[in-house]
């Protein structure tokens, strides 16, 4: 969730910090953390046990530049025995940018500044595409992209006030949502236009936020959107189901998670019938842009 900047930070942290705390106190320390990524990384390298093989799951199955963003995540991990959650992010998601390669320019300011910076992130190969098609999204989904994925999911805490919208750092409120399979969704770009994705991802937001409107006794909830099922989907194979007469829906499971799900008409009106909040994706960008 966070070499990637899939979740707020709340989501990322908030846990691990508590956990330090009660095991050690006000003596929290970096060489703590550290000692914690060594467990981790032995432990993901024996996820697979291949004894003859040695550490099979990093030579293999981990890409060299994801192995590498994930060692280049812990000096920044660390530093949450002294900054904050969102402090720790921030100053993350400003170094990826900077490091980007090719260049992605000047670090952006204003209100969708942390937007940008977090999809660069979770776009990975794909970032200065993604970084392109921002400027071909309305300006109402840039708004809602900027806002939402600007929310941090700790109370009292925001982002620095020249990255983030100002109706964002002045009322702390929630949840946050952490799009589950965001980062897949963008790497899996291949020919659609990066705009479409990204107004995928803003109708995504909007829809999480009619379920759960915002509100300030929550700024510290969680919330998962799950997209399992359009992660590896391109853009036509999503306009097609729409054509079929079926309809992408976002369900809610349970108070902290939500699924999008392909939907007969029927199927949906089941669904209403029993109580179940849910809202229809409004998918007819798409459409046009087909």
């Amino acid at each position: 969730w966070f070499v990637q900047a899939e979740a707020p930070p709340g989501a990322v942290f908030t846990k691990f910090r508590e956990t330090l705390v009660r095991e050690k106190g006000s003596k929290v320390s970096r060489r703590d953390i550290a000692l914690y990524f060594v467990h981790w990384l032995t432990d993901l390298a024996g996820a697979e046990p291949t004894p003859l093989g040695g550490c099979e799951k990093f030579v293999v199955k981990f890409p060299l530049p994801v192995l590498n963003s994930f060692l280049r995540s812990f000096e920044f991990v660390e530093r949450i025995a002294e900054q904050t959650e969102t402090q720790v992010m921030e100053e993350y998601i400003k170094v990826r940018w900077k490091e980007h390669t090719p260049s992605l320019g000047p670090f952006p300011i204003g209100d969708s500044a942390i937007a940008k910076m977090r999809m660069v992130c979770m776009a990975q190969m794909n970032a200065d595409r993604i970084v392109q098609g921002w400027g071909d999204l309305s300006p109402e989904d840039r708004k809602v992209l900027s806002v939402e994925m600007a929310r941090t999911g700790c109370t009292g805490q925001s982002y620095s006030a020249n990255l983030a919208p100002h109706e964002v750092v002045s009322r702390c409120e929630g949840p946050a949502f952490l799009v589950y399979y965001g980062p897949a969704f963008f790497q899996n770009l291949g020919n659609d236009k990066a705009s479409m994705k990204l107004a995928v991802l803003a109708e995504l937001y909007r829809c999480a936020r009619t379920i759960w409107p915002e509100n300030k006794a929550q700024a510290a909830k969680i919330v998962i959107v799950r997209i399992d099922t359009i992660k590896a989907l391109s853009i036509a194979q999503m306009v097609q189901a729409s054509q079929a007469g079926d309809m992408w829906v976002l369900m809610k499971h349970n108070d902290s998670e939500a699924f999008i799900e392909r939907c007969s008409r029927r199927k949906f009106n089941k669904f209403v019938s029993a109580g179940q909040s849910a809202q229809i994706l409004d998918l007819d960008c798409l459409m046009e842009g087909q």
